[in-house]
């Protein structure tokens, strides 16, 4: 498969461990690396996805201390939804009601069959009933990565241009107001545009998506995107920023999501074994010096 499509989507949350138990216990992903804020060591960077963390099934999260509740709006993703196979919606309803998660069967505006929740931030989650390759036990109710994320925009602009021209994506489907681009049938592989008129500016916060991130297979790929940006769209990037397991550079889309391009490798195996990932504090080497101490500050997670 080319290095298209989404490679993670990065949440805000507060209670980590409220965290951790949806993610991980709630929606069956795996954690895949245990880690800081870079910028922020005193917070966690959590990771979850199928067992390898490949890029699109990949969900992080940044918990920020003492965060405030944001606001979904204008410019900002409105829904991340999972793959799962068909057939399954009816175990997730059935899952998350006996765990007091609050959920509702949907319809998505391309006639997708989807349960709707919400994490314990707020963050809007979909499970969604996939045809084209959706694997997997329909009984182990266990996502298969990423389906794609929802924007809302005002209105059509550049934005649409730049998932086609730059990040290789094809509008496929329109329905009450939405676009549907895909890239690829594999996770990761689709993007929604909801075009929404005069409404409020989402606010960053507590329950809201910091960023999208898209594929790239390296660096070298990622400067032909970037040089493009650039060039033809007269936008600004980003210096590169190493994140241990990716690189990344990020630019605010003219829709106001903040975009991020991040590299494929070189992955999560990289500083621990592939079969133990998620389970040790990983801290990139300017930090470990620190470790005892951001040991104390962190809270315990299992």
């Amino acid at each position: 498969m080319s290095a298209r499509g989404l490679h993670h989507v990065t949440a805000i949350i507060g209670d980590v461990r409220r965290s951790t138990e949806f993610y991980g216990k709630v929606l069956g992903l795996k954690r895949v690396k245990k880690t800081v804020c870079y910028d922020d060591p005193g917070s966690y960077h959590l990771y979850y996805g199928n067992d390898a963390g490949s890029p699109g099934s990949v969900m992080s999260t940044l918990a920020w201390s003492c965060v405030t509740p944001g606001m979904v709006g204008v410019g900002e993703v409105v829904q991340t939804a999972f793959r799962v196979p068909p057939g399954s919606l009816e175990g997730w309803s059935e899952r998350l009601k006996s765990l007091d998660v609050a959920c509702r069967m949907e319809v998505s505006p391309f006639g997708e069959r989807m349960v709707c929740t919400f994490d314990p931030d707020g963050t809007a989650i979909a499970l969604v009933e996939s045809a084209n390759g959706a694997a997997g036990d329909v009984g182990a109710l266990t996502p298969s990565g990423l389906q794609g994320v929802t924007l809302d925009v005002r209105e059509e602009d550049m934005t649409a241009d730049i998932l086609q021209d730059v990040f290789g994506f094809t509008p496929v489907a329109r329905g009450e107001r939405s676009v549907r681009f895909v890239a690829h049938d594999g996770a990761g592989g689709s993007l929604t545009l909801r075009t929404v008129g005069k409404a409020s500016r989402g606010r960053l916060g507590g329950g809201t998506i910091r960023h999208v991130a898209f594929r790239a297979l390296d660096e070298a790929d990622r400067s032909v995107m970037v040089q493009k940006l650039r060039s033809v769209y007269d936008i600004s990037v980003s210096a590169p920023i190493e994140r241990t397991y990716l690189t990344a550079v990020s630019f605010r889309a003219p829709c106001g999501v903040l975009f991020e391009i991040a590299t494929d490798g070189p992955g999560f195996a990289v500083d621990e074994p592939a079969e133990r990932l998620g389970e040790r504090l990983m801290l990139p080497g300017f930090l470990e010096e620190r470790r005892q101490e951001l040991q104390m500050i962190l809270p315990s997670l299992d």
